[in-house]
């Protein structure tokens, strides 16, 4: 196996991580992964983390199956179908995605979790 082989094989954890993170999260009705979170907001101060939690699920699973997929996907291109720049373009879409799903994020903290 491969370093990037290897590297896809994290990131497959990593959105795994995300979407087991995620449904914690809901049937908990408690915060405490800083894979959500960042690491400057204080959950015990939030105004509203049952608003966060319902707002932030859905996209957190939804981005964690995303995750999966990229890595999965680049995996099965690095090890069997060796499509010349699909690694590229799978590593460029990812980058969006992690953005995109990084200011709903922010926004969700701002607005749910800002202290009382």
């Amino acid at each position: 196996m491969s370093t990037f082989g290897f590297m896809d094989i994290i990131i497959i954890v990593s959105g795994a991580y995300l979407v087991y993170v995620a449904i914690q999260m809901k049937r908990t009705g408690e915060i405490t992964s800083s894979a959500i979170i960042g690491k400057g907001c204080d959950v015990k101060k939030a105004k509203d983390p049952q608003g966060f939690i319902d707002y932030m699920y859905m996209k957190s699973i939804i981005m964690g199956v995303l995750v999966i997929l990229s890595g999965a996907l680049d995996y099965m291109n690095d090890m069997y179908w060796n499509i010349p720049y699909f690694g590229l373009a799978i590593c460029g879409i990812f980058l969006v995605i992690l953005l995109i799903y990084c200011k709903i994020s922010m926004s969700a903290q701002k607005k749910y979790l800002s202290p009382k």
